[in-house]
């Protein structure tokens, strides 16, 4: 008689009042020294840290 055994992850499940550190306004401090951005890359990751464009509807 064959056994099958069933091997399950554990995930964990997100509860509406969890808190999270790298949540949407966690943000980051800064980036690592030997990143060199552009004025463009720049501007484009200012973009996420922008509240509003969250909540733009198109």
């Amino acid at each position: 008689m064959a056994l099958q055994q069933h091997a399950f992850t554990h995930s964990p499940i997100c509860q509406s009042d969890d808190r999270h550190e790298n949540g949407p306004k966690a943000g980051f401090a800064s980036l690592p020294a030997g990143w060199k951005l552009t004025k463009e890359q720049q501007d484009f990751i200012a973009l996420f840290a922008e509240e509003d464009h969250k909540n733009n509807n198109r």
